[in-house]
């Protein structure tokens, strides 16, 4: 829903909530290019690029 309102910070935060509670769901396809899109956003999140590192968003 945040992404969809283009809430950058609130979908992040949303995204490290799931990753606290399921870390196995961040690797999802779905929410790896929900993390994409939040890196490559005009508008900048900081913490993403980690985060997209660290659930396999992004090659390391």
């Amino acid at each position: 829903m945040w992404h969809a309102l283009r809430d950058g910070n609130q979908t992040f935060a949303a995204l490290r909530r799931v990753e606290q509670e399921a870390p196995q769901e961040v690797r999802r396809p779905a929410l790896r290019a929900l993390t994409a899109d939040l890196l490559f956003a005009p508008a900048r999140v900081p913490g993403v690029r980690e985060f997209a590192a660290r659930t396999g968003a992004i090659p390391t």
